[in-house]
């Protein structure tokens, strides 16, 4: 790692009671005693290579109550000609007194020098950074192939006419040519629009449907995602499972909003926004009901995830899936990936895949149908003044590390 080849310090103009900021052995300091909580910061230039990335990194000291926010390293992008460009945070560690702070990063269009702003704000204690550092990389591709299902079976159905709708979609996949890497189908599919109780329909995990899916992720390589009634003993839940490339079952999550008549049905909830992370993209879920609440989407992108997968009966209003859903994906900088059925809404709602900046990668109204997408994980949504001024901010990273978790 590249060792900074000048330093020099930043405070708010015309500051009163300024923070003293000073260099001992080898550590940035910022004191605090008796001065004002403003923004201060120690800054570390760095001249750029001809590589397309580079890895940053620095280390803090400060007492473990500080809150997260409070302290942190932005990486600030430069022309030829001075010009600051893009701002990036770094990502943060905590454990007790000590945060690391670290990130890989493309090379904005004609950056050629870097700065790291090693700062802290809004605190009185004092704050040592240690080891501002930068080198040169080349960032691996990443992509997924995605495909998401539209099947609404008829009114009534049963459980062996919604299995044979997906064995077609499936066989419809095989004849085109698709092994993608996740394929996701609508909430309970097995049992939608059949007659009887919940309970009555409710299955094991491993069981039937689940032994069905398994089959179909291993013929595909692919995973493969949705939700059934899940029995386990005397409890219901609404269950989502995961099946790897094998056909193993990795991965269960129960949905935390549970609907009233869910409720009313004797479904019990989940309690937890788990993250999966697959060997191409980092996962989580909320299941129908659990998108009409932000913080769903929300927990599952401060867990980590890049991909939310939505799988849902119906949206009975155009209004809100035309305006929620992307933003959702806009508000967590995720991409959020929705199959349906269809329920009782007053327009054919759409299968969907939802890109963070809110516009759509694929879509499909067709019944039974699928939409599907190759998704660049590395691509960055970059835009003008969001936080940083008048330059290029990124909202999936905005959103997480200037979030004040001390005040809400």
């Amino acid at each position: 790692m590249r060792k900074p080849d000048s330093c020099s310090t930043f405070l708010p103009p015309e500051l009163r009671h300024a923070p003293k900021l000073y260099r001992e052995g080898n550590a940035f300091v910022i004191d605090r005693t008796n001065s004002s909580s403003v923004m201060a910061a120690h800054i570390a230039g760095f001249s750029l290579d001809d590589s397309p990335a580079f890895h940053f990194q620095a280390e803090a000291e400060v007492d473990s109550a500080a809150p997260p926010e409070s302290v942190g390293v932005v990486a600030d992008w430069f022309t030829s000609d001075g010009k600051l460009i893009a701002r990036d945070y770094l990502e943060r560690e905590i454990s007790g007194q000590k945060r690391r702070f670290y990130r890989i990063l493309p090379r904005p269009a004609d950056a050629i020098r870097a700065e790291l702003r090693m700062f802290s704000r809004w605190l009185n204690q004092p704050v040592r950074f240690f080891h501002p550092a930068m080198e040169g990389c080349v960032i691996p591709p990443r992509t997924v192939r995605l495909i998401t299902a539209k099947i609404d079976p008829p009114r009534p159905s049963s459980e062996a006419m919604n299995r044979q709708l997906a064995e077609q979609l499936f066989d419809r996949l095989a004849a085109a040519g698709e092994h993608p890497d996740l394929i996701l189908l609508p909430e309970n599919l097995n049992t939608r629009s059949t007659p009887g109780l919940p309970s009555r329909k409710a299955q094991p995990v491993p069981g039937p449907w689940s032994e069905f899916l398994a089959t179909q992720a291993k013929r595909f390589g692919s995973y493969i995602v949705t939700t059934l009634v899940e029995r386990k003993g005397d409890a219901l839940y609404n269950t989502a499972i995961i099946f790897d490339r094998n056909g193993e079952l990795v991965g269960k999550y129960r949905k935390v909003h549970l609907t009233l008549s869910e409720a009313e049905a004797g479904f019990l909830p989940g309690s937890e926004f788990p993250v999966f992370p697959l060997d191409c993209v980092r996962v989580g879920i909320a299941t129908c009901w659990d998108n009409w609440f932000s913080e769903s989407v929300r927990h599952l992108a401060l867990n980590g995830a890049e991909l939310v997968l939505f799988p849902l009966a119906g949206d009975g209003d155009e209004t809100h899936w035309r305006h929620i859903w992307p933003a959702r994906a806009m508000d967590n900088g995720v991409i959020l990936a929705a199959s349906i059925s269809q329920g009782e809404a007053k327009e054919p709602t759409p299968a969907q895949i939802i890109l963070p900046d809110g516009s759509i990668a694929a879509e499909t109204q067709e019944n039974p149908g699928y939409a599907a997408a190759t998704l660049d994980l590395n691509r960055r949504y970059l835009t003008y003044w969001l936080s940083v001024g008048p330059f290029f901010g990124e909202g999936p990273s905005l959103y997480r590390l200037e979030r004040r978790d001390s005040v809400y």
